[in-house]
């Protein structure tokens, strides 16, 4: 298979082009430097990356390029709406125009469902509701997809995963951050951390287990079709940081920063993974304590931390 990965140099890049080595795939990545809201440009990128692909091979373009963290999104709305609607449309025009017969792979998000306290897990039927910016741009990239499927028989499947996790992801995401409080916290010998919205529940997987999961649907998954990427089970922040402190072995107290609360949250967000279970036998293979472990790790070994 011959993969096209937007978007390599973030978090979970790197980890999808292991992934795709580890199966024997050949990623080509988009060149650092390209602008995906420059339409020439990404059409240009889409032209060499086909040039590339032999006859009779699988292609697939895995989309993951976005500007993705949600609170940040209030500050820039017209920046994220750009980036991560106008920059997949670009790609998808890029696609029809080229005549691509391959699989089109959309990194979406969970983050499009908002909020719905009366659902225990959320399937792929059920409304969206986006309350960000974030993840109203997400929501809108997603109708591009659908509507390229429809009017140019592209091969598209949409992801969207909840909360995902793991050893290199930005301090600006809640796992991570809290790591790096309490490997701060032990390196400098303070009691306590700082901690914003203990009640929040969360739906986390491991960023291994993610990619697997995308690289299965670029394989096995119905076309035109959505998938939540989840584990299935919630745990609140408070159970989060409370494993952290225990796996760090250290004695530590937490202390509530009304200031590291978001404005608009979203109280639950848990998905129903059944759809994705059934088209492609995907079963997570890292627990939640593991992965929290590895992230502590990670931090561990940062210079300055």
């Amino acid at each position: 298979m011959y993969a096209f990965v937007t978007g390599s140099r973030g978090f979970v890049g790197p980890y999808l082009l292991s992934e795709l080595e580890r199966r024997k795939s050949r990623a080509i990545e988009l060149h650092e430097k390209i602008d995906i809201t420059d339409s020439v440009a990404i059409r240009n990128e889409v032209a060499r990356f086909l040039a590339l692909i032999p006859r009779d091979e699988k292609a697939v373009i895995f989309h993951l390029a976005a500007l993705s963290h949600v609170g940040k999104s209030w500050s820039g709305p017209a920046e994220v709406i750009s980036v991560n609607v106008g920059g997949t449309a670009n790609i998808l025009a890029g696609l029809a125009e080229l005549g691509f017969r391959g699989r089109f792979v959309y990194v979406s998000s969970a983050e499009v469902y908002g909020n719905q306290p009366q659902v225990d897990a959320i399937n792929e039927a059920h409304p969206t509701l986006p309350l960000s910016p974030y993840a109203a741009s997400k929501l809108a990239a997603e109708v591009f997809v659908q509507q390229v499927h429809r009017a140019h028989a592209l091969d598209t499947v949409i992801a969207r995963p909840f909360n995902h996790i793991g050893p290199g992801q930005s301090e600006s995401f809640l796992v991570s951050a809290i790591a790096r409080r309490i490997t701060e916290a032990v390196r400098v010998g303070s009691p306590t951390i700082e901690v914003g919205n203990l009640g929040a529940i969360r739906d986390f997987l491991d960023v291994r287990d993610v990619v697997r999961a995308y690289c299965d649907l670029a394989e096995t998954a119905l076309s035109g079709e959505t998938y939540n990427i989840s584990s299935g089970a919630g745990r609140s922040v408070a159970e989060v940081v409370k494993e952290m402190i225990r796996l760090s072995g250290a004695r530590l107290e937490v202390s509530v920063n009304p200031g590291l609360t978001r404005a608009i949250e979203v109280p639950r967000l848990v998905g129903d993974c059944t759809k994705l279970q059934e088209a492609t036998g995907f079963r997570p293979l890292h627990s939640l304590e593991a992965t929290l472990g590895d992230v502590l790790q990670y931090w561990r070994g940062r210079p300055g931390v």
